[in-house]
C-alpha cells in the first residue's frame, strides 16, 4: 500500500497504478484539495478544506472531513463519507454505501447514488424531536428531514430519535432503528431490519424477508408479506406473523404470538404466552412459563420440554404432533379426541403422533398411539408398546421390552443386557449394538424369532443389523430375513447372509464371510479370510487390518462383480466366477518387479496372487519394474516408481507410468497415456498411442508417437528454463535434444519459464505460454491461447479463436487474426479498463496489452470498463456492475450479472438481458433506438414458452400485469423495464430488467429472442 501525503494548502494528488491494482492511501490535510485514487482500492481523506476527491475503478473509503467536499465514488462498492459541511456525495456504479452523518453533518448534503444499489446511513439520534419520512421511489428526487437532498437511493439506513418517529421503507431493503419513543416504523417493499428500539413500537414488515425485533417497550409487530422473522424483546408483545411462513419468538413477557398464514414457527420464551399458528403446517414451542397454545389448521408439530411449565394444548385439525423432551417416568397415549394429562400438570389434546425423548437411567413405560411415533427411552429397563403406525423405538441400554406394533417399524437395542423386541406386523427392522461385548454371540433365527446368545430376541422382523463385540461371533442361521448387515468388528467371525442385498463386514481376525445371492457388499480388514459373495452383482473390499496383514481366498461367484484389495503383500487366490468381472488390486508394497497380463487364469510374477475369470482390471505397481498388459476391456495400468511396460490391450484404457522411464502401449481404442504421470515430471518415456483416437501426456525428455486415429498430444514443459520452439505438425517433431513426437492431429502445449516460439496445426489447440515472453500462433482450426507472465505475442491465425490474457504484468499483443474471436478476462482478479480505440489508457487486467482483430470480449467478474471501435464489437460484462460502450458499428453488449451500464453508440446495437444475478436494480442503457436498437431477451431465462414469437408488454405511467404469462412493463415516463413473471400484476414479484434512458415508448417489435 502506498501513503500519499498533501500539503496544509491545495494540493492535487494522484495514487498509483502499479500493475492496475495498488491500494493507496491518500491523505490530503488542509487546503482546496483534488484528489484522483487511480485504479486500485483506495483510502482517501480530504480534511478541512472545500475537496474533491475521486475514487478509483475498485472498491474505496472516501471522507471528506471538514468543508464543503464533493465526493465521486466512481466504479466498485464505495464508502463515502461527507463530514461537516454541505457536501456533495456521488456513488458512481456499484453497491455504494454513503453516510450523512449527524445532525451537524448532514444539514445541505446532496446525495446521488447512481447506479448499482446503494445504501444512505442517516442518524437523527440528536434531535430534539421525532421524524417523519416516507422513502419514495428511487429514481425521484426526495429531500429527508435534516435538509438532505437524495436521488437514485434505493436503500436506506435510518436511526431514529428519542421521540415518536414515524418512518415508512421504500422498495429495497431497509434497515430502521427506532429509538426511543413510541415509533411507527413500516418496512415497505424489500426485506427490511427494523428495531423498535426502547418504548411501545408498532412494526410492520411489508414486503420482502423482514426482520422485525420490538426490543424494549410493549410492541406490536406485523410481518405481513414474506417470510419474516419477528422478536418480541422485552415485555408483554403482541406479533403476527402476516401470509408466509414466519419465524416468532416472543423472548420475555407474557406475549400473544399468532403465526397467520404459512408453515411459522414460533417459541414464547419466558411467561406466560398465548399462541396460535393460524393457517399452515407449524412449529409451535411455549417455552418457559404455562402456555396456551393452539395450532389452528394445519399438521402442526407441538414441542415441550418436560418440567417448563403447566402447558395447554389444543389442535382440532389436521395430523399433528407433539415432541416431549427431558422426559422421565410413564407414558400412554389417549385417543386423538380425549385430553392428556403429564406429570407436572401439562394437557394436551388433538395429537396423533408422539416423540417422546427420555433423559437419565430410570425405568421408564411408554405407550403411544396408532401414529407414526419416535420413541428414545434412554438408559434403564424400559418397556416400550409403540401401537399402530410407522414407528421408531430406541431403547438404549439396559434390557428393554419393545412391541413395535402394526406398521413399518425401526426398532434400535442398545448395549446391556437381554433385550426383547417384537416388530408385528408389516415390514420391521432391528438395529442391534453389542460392540461394547467381549464375549463371543451366536446369532440364529428360529421360526419368526432370532435369538443372541446373551439372550437377546428379537421376533417378527424382516431386516436385521448387528454391531457384534470383540468376540469369535458367529451367524448361525438368518431364517427368511429379506436382508442383513453383519459388523464383525474384531475376532474370527463367521458371518452370511440371505438371498437379499446384505452388507457383511467381517472386521480384523480370521474371517469367514458367506454372501448368497443378491447384490452384496462384502468388507474385511487383515487375517487369514474366506469369502464367498455368492450370486449377484457384488462388491468385496479387502486391506490389511491394524495388526496382521490379509490373506484372502476370494470366490465372487455369478453376475458382474467388483473386487478391491488395497495395498498389501498378502496372499490373495481370486476367482471372479462367471459374469463380466472387474478387479483392483494395489502392488505399491513390492520392491520386486510385477507381472500382470489379463487372462482366464493369471499367476503374477514376484507375488503370491492368484486370479481367475476376471475380465477387466485396475492395477497398481510397486518400485520395481513392472510389466502390465490388459484385455479386452476398459483398464486402469499405473506403473508407480521403476522402468515400467505398460499396454493397454482394447478398449479405452488409462495408462500412466508415473515415477522411472517407462513404455506406454495404448493398443487399441481411445486411450489416455501420462508418461509420468498426473502432476508428475521428470522420467524418460516412450509413448506409443497406437490405434484409436488418443490423449497422450508427454514432458521434458519424453518420445511420443499417436499412432492411427486423431490423437491429441499434452505436452507439459512447464519446469523448464530453456527457449523453447517448434511447430506442430503431423510429421517428426523435435522439441529439444531429448523430446520429440510424431503422429498427432492436436496440440495442447504448456510452455516453460523460457521463451516459446509455438505454432498450432490444422485443429483446435490449445497453447499456453506461461512464464517468459512467448510467440504463440494457433494456425488453422478453432484454437485456445493464454499468455502468462512476461510480454507475450498471441496470433489467433485462421478460424475463430480464444485469446485469454491470464497476467497483466507485461506488454501484450493479442492479434485474432482471421474469423470471429474472442478475448477474455474471466479468470482476473481485478477489472478490465479496455478502450479499442485508445488503447494507451488501458488499465487493470487490460495494462500494457493491445488488441487487433478481435470481435467479441469477454469481461472479469469484476467491474469492467469496456469500450468499442468502428468495428462490430460483442462485449460481456459478466459478472459485478459493468460499463460498456460499443461506439460505432452493430454491437452486441450483454451485460450479465450484475447492474451494467450499456451504451451501443451509432449503428444497430442489441442489448441482451438475462434474469441471472441482478442486483436490483437493472442496467442501464445510455440510447436505446426504437426502430434500430433490439432488446434481447432469453426465452429460458425468463420463462417465455418456446412458441411465442413475441414478448408480452404493457407500456404506461404505471403499467399493471393482466396476462397470467411473463409480462414485459414500460413506465413510460421514466423508462423503467419491469418483468412480471407470472403476470399477476404483484408489485413484489417485479424484476427491474434496465432504465431507457429517454425512451417514452416501446412495442414488441423492439424486442427478440435467443
Amino acid at each position: 500500500m502506498a501513503t500519499i501525503m498533501g500539503s496544509m494548502g491545495a494540493d492535487n494528488l494522484i495514487g498509483k497504478d502499479l500493475l492496475g491494482a495498488e491500494q493507496d492511501m491518500i491523505m490530503a490535510l488542509d487546503g482546496d484539495d483534488i484528489v484522483n485514487g487511480g485504479m486500485g482500492s483506495d483510502t482517501i481523506m480530504g480534511g478541512a478544506g472545500n475537496d474533491q476527491l475521486n475514487g478509483s475503478f475498485q472498491s474505496d473509503y472516501i471522507v471528506g472531513d471538514i468543508g464543503n467536499d464533493t465526493l465521486n465514488g466512481d466504479s466498485g462498492d464505495d464508502m463515502l463519507t461527507g463530514g461537516l459541511g454541505a457536501d456533495r456525495l456521488n456513488g458512481g456504479s456499484g453497491r455504494d454505501t454513503l453516510m450523512a452523518g449527524g445532525l451537524q453533518d448532514m444539514a445541505g448534503d446532496i446525495v446521488n447514488g447512481g447506479s448499482g444499489t446503494d445504501r444512505l446511513m442517516v442518524d437523527y439520534g440528536d434531535r430534539t424531536s421525532g421524524v417523519s419520512i416516507a422513502i419514495k421511489d428511487w429514481i425521484s428526487e426526495q429531500t429527508l428531514v435534516g435538509n438532505i437532498k437524495t436521488s437514485y437511493v434505493e436503500s436506506y439506513q435510518i436511526t431514529g430519535t428519542d421521540f415518536a418517529d414515524n418512518i415508512t421503507g421504500g422498495n429495497y431493503n431497509d434497515m430502521f432503528m427506532g429509538g426511543g419513543g413510541n415509533d411507527v416504523l413500516k418496512g415497505g417493499r424489500g426485506s427490511d431490519y427494523i428495531d423498535g428500539g426502547e418504548g411501545d413500537d408498532t412494526l410492520y414488515g411489508g414486503h420482502g424477508v423482514d426482520i422485525l425485533n420490538g426490543a424494549e417497550g410493549k410492541d406490536t409487530l406485523h410481518g405481513e408479506k414474506g417470510v419474516d422473522i419477528l422478536s418480541g424483546g422485552e415485555s408483554d408483545d403482541r406479533v403476527w406473523g402476516g401470509d408466509d411462513g414466519d419465524m416468532i419468538n416472543g423472548d420475555d413477557g407474557n406475549d400473544l404470538l399468532y403465526g397467520d398464514g404459512g408453515n411459522d414457527t414460533i417459541n414464547g420464551g419466558t411467561g406466560k404466552d398465548t399462541i396460535n399458528g393460524g393457517v399452515g403446517d407449524d412449529d409451535l414451542t411455549g417455552g418457559l412459563g404455562d402456555d396456551v397454545i393452539e395450532g389452528g389448521s394445519g399438521n402442526d408439530t407441538y414441542r415441550y420440554a418436560f418440567g417448563d411449565g403447566k402447558d395447554k394444548i389444543t389442535d382440532t385439525s389436521g395430523s399433528d404432533r407433539l415432541i416431549v423432551t427431558k422426559f422421565t417416568g410413564d407414558f400412554t397415549a389417549k385417543l386423538p379426541t380425549q385430553v392428556n394429562t403429564l406429570s407436572g400438570g401439562t394437557t394436551f389434546s388433538g395429537i396423533e403422533h408422539y416423540s417422546i425423548h427420555a433423559v437419565g437411567s430410570g425405568i421408564n413405560k411408554i405407550t403411544t398411539g396408532s401414529g407414526h411415533d419416535v420413541v428414545d427411552a434412554g438408559a434403564g429397563d424400559d418397556v416400550i408398546n409403540g401401537g399402530a403406525g410407522n414407528d421408531e423405538l430406541r431403547a438404549g441400554a439396559g434390557k428393554d421390552t419393545i412391541n413395535a406394533g402394526d406398521g413399518d417399524d425401526r426398532v434400535y437395542l442398545g448395549d446391556g443386557g437381554a433385550d426383547k423386541a417384537d416388530g408385528g406386523a408389516s415390514t420391521d427392522r432391528v438395529y442391534v449394538d453389542r460392540k461394547s461385548l467381549a464375549t463371543s454371540q451366536t446369532f440364529s433365527v428360529s421360526g419368526a424369532t432370532a435369538s443372541l446368545t446373551d439372550g437377546s430376541s428379537m421376533t417378527n422382523f424382516e431386516y436385521f443389523h448387528v454391531d457384534f463385540g470383540s468376540g469369535n461371533d458367529v451367524v448361525k442361521s438368518v431364517g427368511a430375513a429379506k436382508g442383513v448387515t453383519f459388523y464383525g468388528y474384531a475376532g474370527n467371525d463367521t458371518l452370511m447372509g440371505t438371498a437379499y442385498n446384505d452388507l457383511l463386514d467381517g472386521g480384523e481376525g480370521n474371517d469367514k464371510l458367506t454372501a448368497g445371492a443378491g447384490n452384496d457388499v462384502i468388507r474385511d480388514a487383515g487375517g487369514t479370510n474366506t469369502i464367498d459373495a455368492g450370486s449377484g452383482a457384488d462388491d468385496v473390499y479387502v486391506r490389511d487390518g491394524a495388526k496382521a496383514v490379509g490373506h484372502y481366498t476370494v470366490n465372487m461367484g455369478d453376475g458382474d462383480d467388483d473386487f478391491f484389495r488395497a495395498a498389501s503383500t498378502g496372499k490373495l487366490t481370486l476367482d471372479g466366477g462367471a459374469g463380466t468381472d472387474f478387479a483392483s488390486i494395489d502392488f505399491s508394497k513390492y520392491t520386486q518387479g510385477i507381472t500382470y497380463k489379463v487372462a482366464s487364469t493369471v499367476t503374477v510374477a514376484n507375488a503370491s496372487v492368484t486370479v481367475k475369470g476376471v475380465e477387466r482390471v485396475s492395477l497398481v505397481g510397486g518400485s520395481g519394474n513392472d510389466v502390465f498388459t490388459g484385455g479386452n476391456l476398459t483398464d486402469e495400468l499405473r506403473g508407480r516408481a521403476g522402468d515400467d511396460t505398460l499396454a493397454g490391450g482394447s478398449g479405452n484404457d488409462l495408462l500412466s507410468g508415473d515415477v522411472g522411464n517407462d513404455t506406454l502401449r495404448g493398443g487399441d481404442g481411445n486411450d489416455t497415456l501420462y508418461g509420468d504421470g498426473l502432476g508428475l515430471t521428470g522420467g524418460k518415456d516412450k509413448l506409443y498411442g497406437e490405434k484409436g483416437n488418443d490423449h497422450v501426456y508427454a514432458g521434458a525428455g519424453d518420445v511420443a508417437d499417436g499412432g492411427e486415429g486423431s490423437d491429441t498430444l499434452h505436452l507439459l514443459m512447464t519446469e523448464q528454463t530453456k527457449d523453447i520452439a517448434f511447430t506442430f505438425s503431423t510429421g517428426t517433431v523435435k522439441v529439444d535434444a531429448t523430446t520429440s513426437f510424431q503422429g498427432f492431429e492436436a496440440l495442447d502445449y504448456d510452455g516453460g519459464k523460457g521463451k516459446d516460439t509455438v505454432s498450432g496445426g490444422a485443429l483446435a489447440d490449445w497453447l499456453k505460454g506461461n512464464a517468459g515472453n512467448d510467440t504463440l500462433r494457433g494456425g488453422t482450426g478453432a484454437d485456445k491461447l493464454e499468455d502468462g507472465a512476461g510480454s507475450d505475442n498471441l496470433f489467433g491465425d485462421a478460424d475463430n479463436d480464444l485469446l485469454i490474457r491470464t497476467d497483466f504484468g507485461g506488454k501484450d499483443v493479442f492479434d485474432g487474426g482471421y474469423g470471429t474471436d474472442t478475448l477474455s478476462f474471466r479468470g482476473g482478479t481485478t477489472s478490465v479498463v479496455l478502450d479499442l480505440q485508445n488503447q494507451a489508457t488501458n488499465k487493470g487486467l487490460a495494462l500494457g496489452l493491445t488488441v487487433k482483430n478481435i470481435e467479441i470480449i469477454q469481461g472479469s467478474n469484476n467491474d469492467d470498463a469496456i469500450r468499442g471501435d468502428a468495428g462490430d464489437n460483442v462485449f460481456y460484462g459478466n459478472g459485478s456492475d459493468d460499463v460498456l460502450d460499443g461506439r460505432s458499428g452493430n454491437d452486441k453488449l450483454i451485460g450479465g450479472a450484475g447492474d451494467d451500464w450499456l451504451t451501443g453508440g451509432t449503428g444497430k446495437d442489441q442489448f441482451v438481458f438475462d434474469s441471472a444475478g441482478r442486483d436490483g436494480e437493472g442496467d442501464v442503457i445510455t440510447d436505446f433506438t426504437r426502430g434500430q436498437d433490439k432488446l434481447v431477451v432469453s426465452k429460458g431465462a425468463y420463462g417465455i414458452a418456446a412458441g411465442n414469437k413475441t414478448v408480452t408488454l404493457v407500456t404506461g405511467a404505471d403499467p399493471v400485469a393482466t396476462a397470467t404469462k411473463g409480462t414485459f412493463l414500460l413506465e413510460t415516463d421514466n423508462g423503467r423495464l419491469w418483468f412480471d413473471a407470472d403476470g399477476k400484476g404483484t408489485d413484489a414479484d417485479l424484476e427491474l430488467v434496465a432504465t431507457l434512458q429517454g425512451v417514452k415508448s416501446l412495442s414488441v417489435d423492439d424486442f427478440a429472442f435467443i
